[in-house]
Formats: C-alpha cells, structure tokens, sequence
C-alpha cells in the first residue's frame, strides 16, 4: 500500500469524524433557521472560500467547458440534493433513524459503483463492507433486534434514502471529474452549482428566509460551513481522487462512532457494551477493506507455503515409496 493510499485514508477518516459532529450542530442550528435557507447560506459562503483557495494557490479559476455539465449535476445531487432532503429529513424523522439510514451509504455507493463504473470489489472488500454496515446497524440499533424489525418509514426516512443517493451520485462523478481537474476547483463549481439550484429552490418554494440570529447558531453555522463544509469535503475530494469512490465511502460508517463519542462526552449519555461490539464491527470492516490487498497477499504467501510443504511431503513420500519398491528388487538380483 503506497504512502499517498494511507494519506487519503488518514483524509476519509479525519472528514467522517468531522461531519460525525454535525448532526448535533445542524439540529441546534434548525432552531431558527429552516433546512433550505440554511443549505443556500452555507454553501453560498462555501463557494466564495473555495474560490478565495483557488486564487490564492494560482488555480485555474474556469473549468474546460465539457465538465461544466457533470460538474452541475455534482452541485445538484451532492449539495442541492443530498442538504436539503437530509436537513428536511431531520425535521420529520429522528435522529436514530437518520443514523440508521446513513449506514446504507458505503453499500449503495460501492454497488452504484459496481455497476456503473466497474469498480471492482475484492470478495474480502464486500466482507468489509458487510462487516461494517453490520457493526453501525448493531450500534444504532443498541444490539436489539426488535429495533430493526418494527422501524417504521415516515416522510423524513425516505427524505434520508434520498439524501444518501444523492451523496453517492456525487461523490462517484467527482471520482471520474477529479482525474481531469483539482479536488478545490472540482469542489468549489460543484458548490456554486449547488448553490445556484438550492436558491432557485428556495425562492420557487418560499422558503427562503434571511433573518437575525443568537450567537449560538452563528458560531454552529461557523462549524457547519467552513470545518464540516469548506475542509471536509476538500478533503473528501481528495481521498476519492486517490482511493476510488466504492473504498471511500465505507469511511462514513465511522460517523456513529463520533456521535456516540459526543453523546458520551457532551450529553453523558451510557455507552454499554454492546455499542462496543458495534464499534469493534465499524472499524473492524474498515481495517479489512483498507487492507484487504495486504491481507489478501498474506493469505497468498500462507497458501503458497502450504503448498510447497505438502509438495514437499508428497515428494518425500513418493520417494520413500520408491525405496521400498526398489529395495525388494535389489535383495532379489542379489
């Protein structure tokens, strides 16, 4: 595994975290202001950051006109899409089952890929995946099984099935996007785009409304635009640019380990054993699919080994067989 691949997964890792604390800020941040105003603030101040890097490190401040168009669908279902059903999902649903849901992600993304990009998923990749989407399932659901079988679907969990197409879409054009520009410049169109159809929206619906607000929602805001905005997704870009949007998206699984990190240490809310277990799923899947080429090739060399040594023994044996067999015949001409 070279140096750039552990960089990118050290990348996904640090922007799972990051917007594992989001949903705690984005709720407060409801508190006065609805999901579609706050979708076209954040990313209208997003875009102008981004484009304030690009400057700033001598970027190309235009795209080749023939990416404009993958790039527009980029700003559509990642941010337009993926922001507005999920914020509004919020509002409609719990918090549980948002989380619940999230966890389809890295198998919805790494099937899309699987078939419209061919990415190709080693049989010890899907035990990964399973694994984790099985640990997150185990966590959020508190190991009861009864919690999966009677969760009901209301508006708000389909508005989160949505958000996480939206997510995948996304995150696999800016995968084939990126081998042609920048993560920045690729992030930085993509939310403009974003922008300018979450506006569009916003005054077609009515649904945009610009007012004063407390000093909390600002500095949650602050959190939700330039940490869990501007650097995640950055940093996103550029670990799906090295590693593949299929193996990235498994990293969004380590998200309910943050949200239980901060339930623990910010709300004092119980962390019993069996989340343990649902952790130790988590990132044992994550640990299988980021090595699984390594743990392939271990499993190739014991194979090997083992071959040779019953290669070997069967030679010994056909040769003490031959002995035997000569021995009698020797004994005989003498």
């Amino acid at each position: 595994m070279t140096t750039a691949t552990h960089r990118s997964f050290a990348l996904l890792a640090l922007t799972a975290a990051l917007w594992g604390a989001q949903p705690l800020l984005v709720k407060i941040t409801m508190r006065e202001l609805d999901p579609t105003t706050m979708t076209a603030l954040r990313y209208l101040l997003m875009s102008v950051t981004f484009f304030v890097l690009m400057r700033w490190r001598g970027l190309p401040l235009l795209p080749p006109p023939r990416l404009l168009p993958a790039l527009l669908f980029m700003g559509m279902t990642g941010v337009a899409l993926n922001n507005i059903a999920q914020f509004t999902g919020l509002q409609l649903s719990t918090v549980s089952n948002a989380t619940l849901i999230a966890t389809t992600t890295p198998a919805v993304t790494a099937l899309v890929a699987l078939i419209f990009l061919r990415e190709r998923l080693l049989p010890i990749e899907g035990l990964g995946i399973l694994l984790s989407v099985a640990g997150a399932l185990f966590l959020v659901s508190k190991g009861r099984l009864e919690v999966l079988l009677h969760i009901s679907f209301n508006t708000g969990d389909v508005l989160f099935f949505i958000a996480q197409l939206g997510w995948a879409v996304y995150s696999l054009t800016g995968f084939r996007v990126m081998r042609h520009l920048p993560p920045l410049t690729t992030t930085a169109w993509a939310g403009l785009f974003g922008t300018l159809a979450t506006f569009g929206y916003a005054v077609l619906t009515g649904q945009l409304h610009v007012h004063a607000v407390s000093g909390t929602t600002l500095a949650c805001m602050v959190y939700i635009i330039w940490i869990g905005g501007v650097c995640a997704m950055v940093l996103w870009n550029m670990g799906v640019k090295i590693v593949g949007a299929g193996q990235a998206a498994i990293f969004l699984n380590i998200m309910p380990l943050v949200g239980v990190g901060l339930g623990v240490g910010v709300l004092g809310e119980e962390f019993a054993l069996r989340e343990a277990f649902g952790a130790v799923g988590i990132l044992g899947g994550v640990y299988i699919l980021t090595h699984s080429r390594q743990i392939m090739r271990r499993m190739d060399q014991r194979l090997i080994r083992r071959a040779r040594e019953l290669a070997a023994r069967h030679q010994a044996a056909t040769s003490e067989a031959r002995q035997a067999e000569e021995t009698p015949t020797a004994r005989k001409k003498g």
